[in-house]
């Protein structure tokens, strides 16, 4: 009986780690959907093409998440300490910060100096995009549900797992071209999975991920716009 009831848990348990892994699937296949939209470019050209791409994945990725995964273990808001959340903040500002001193990055990707450069409208409707809708489908897809799913196919390995689930999100961003970009995607990534098991939910890491691009956008903004002035 016994070995009946393990047969039938890891059953259920792999088709929810299945579950958990078809959201990665649907998140990366609405990333390349701009490759089926005839004026693609032109939206790009226009300054549209990432809050829309941006709106579709969150549309699509929050109500399924509310219905089918916010109720499992790790994917609901958990517990949020200030003082984790501010030390761990403290942590993603130091990289940002200090990483590309050290490694010589001593000018922007140019893909985001074409966000910052957009004018009026535009820009806010980009910022808005990037620090309201992309920080909850990311953190729901990456450190909620492929993290989860890492964890099972890992036996439970919470480093093997943080390493895997942050290789995939720093190649994911594939509007970045400098490996050393990639590099601090990763150390980023491995921070808010530290916030994700520290709170066991996923509302930190949606804090700190929101925070963190609010801060980047404010930081690149100020720097194009002295840049433009002088």
């Amino acid at each position: 009986m016994e070995s009946v009831k393990y047969g039938e848990e890891f059953i259920a348990r792999s088709k929810a780690v299945s579950g958990c892994f078809a959201m990665f699937i649907l998140a990366m296949g609405i990333t390349f959907f701009p490759l089926f939209i005839n004026n693609s470019a032109d939206l790009m050209a226009r300054g549209l093409l990432i809050p829309l791409l941006l709106a579709t994945e969150f549309l699509i990725i929050v109500p399924l998440y509310y219905f089918f995964f916010r109720k499992r273990e790790g994917l609901g808001r958990g517990s949020v300490d200030l003082k984790t959340l501010l030390s761990l903040f403290a942590i993603i500002l130091l990289l940002q910060c200090i990483f590309p001193w050290l490694t010589g990055m001593s000018k922007p990707e140019g893909w985001s100096v074409s966000q910052v450069a957009l004018p009026g409208y535009l820009f806010w409707l980009n910022a808005i995009a990037m620090v309201v809708l992309a920080p909850v489908y990311e953190e729901i897809v990456f450190r909620g549900c492929l993290f989860n799913a890492f964890r099972f196919w890992f036996n439970d390995r919470i480093y093997g797992s943080a390493i895997a689930v942050s290789v995939l999100f720093s190649l994911m961003h594939l509007q970045y071209s400098d490996f050393r970009t990639f590099l601090l995607l990763f150390m980023i990534s491995l921070t808010l999975v530290a916030a994700r098991v520290k709170s066991k939910g996923l509302l930190m890491p949606i804090l700190l991920h929101s925070a963190m691009n609010a801060m980047v956008l404010g930081i690149q903004y100020s720097a194009w716009g002295a840049g433009a002035a002088g």
